[in-house]
């Protein structure tokens, strides 16, 4: 991934990022178990983290309001592919077994609140992540890239827009938006590459799914566990238009 990080640092990163993501990608999925799995996506969050923490050709105009706490984003409908599916469902199963029997409690009660909702509607909803305790994310080392990219200058705006369809608009860093958009673009064009599933799903219902199988990446792998239920309500129309 040197190119990409070169090309990064001259301000024409997210093409580039996104092209060496997917080759990575492509070429690790036909060996993709066990301990390889989990190196991958230990690579692909350390990599986008570094190149987010590597100078921007536009540093944030405004300080970043984002701090422990304050989670009026983690109501929003977020997109991941099947590995950040299958690689938060691993990190719930290795829980102690009364954390991982109420988040996976509240992942169904969730589920059955936002199935078939689009993004506004989920807006409008309000409903937490089931992935949240007391307000923090559970598993913020392995949160999607969606989540990772998200951010906001001003915390009131936030707080305006909660659980409504016309809050203002918000203010936000678009280098740390835009890598790791980049970066979960190159793995679902990688998972393309590779012959495999590679849909934009939706969280909720990508765990529900995953959290089903006791070894959700053997079971993908196989064919066992098929995420076409959970794809994104946008992808799902654009396939249906295509038809």
């Amino acid at each position: 991934m040197g190119e990409a990080k070169r090309k990064q640092q001259s301000g024409e990163y997210g093409p580039a990022l996104t092209a060496g993501v997917r080759r990575n990608v492509a070429a690790a999925v036909p060996t993709l178990t066990g301990a390889k799995f989990e190196a991958l996506m230990a690579n692909l969050f350390a990599f986008a983290e570094s190149t987010f923490a590597s100078p921007a050709k536009d540093p944030p105009r405004r300080a970043i309001a984002c701090k422990a706490g304050c989670a009026y984003c983690c109501v929003l409908y977020v997109q991941v592919t099947p590995l950040a599916a299958i690689r938060l469902a691993q990190v719930l199963q290795a829980m102690d077994p009364q954390a991982r029997a109420a988040t996976m409690a509240r992942v169904e009660s969730v589920y059955t609140r936002v199935r078939g909702k689009d993004a506004g509607a989920r807006n409008l909803l309000a409903i937490p992540c089931p992935l949240m305790v007391d307000g923090r994310c559970s598993v913020y080392a392995d949160r999607p890239f969606a989540c990772r990219g998200a951010n906001s200058a001003d915390v009131e705006a936030c707080r305006a827009g909660f659980g409504s369809d016309h809050g203002p608009k918000l203010l936000a860093y678009i280098h740390q938006r835009q890598v790791f958009a980049a970066v979960g673009n190159g793995v679902a064009q990688g998972l393309r590459d590779a012959g495999v599933q590679d849909d934009l799903l939706e969280l909720v219902a990508a765990l529900s799914l995953a959290l089903a199988h006791d070894d959700p990446l053997a079971a993908w792998r196989s064919g066992a566990l098929d995420f076409s239920s959970a794809r994104c309500l946008e992808v799902a129309k654009q396939r249906a238009s295509a038809r």
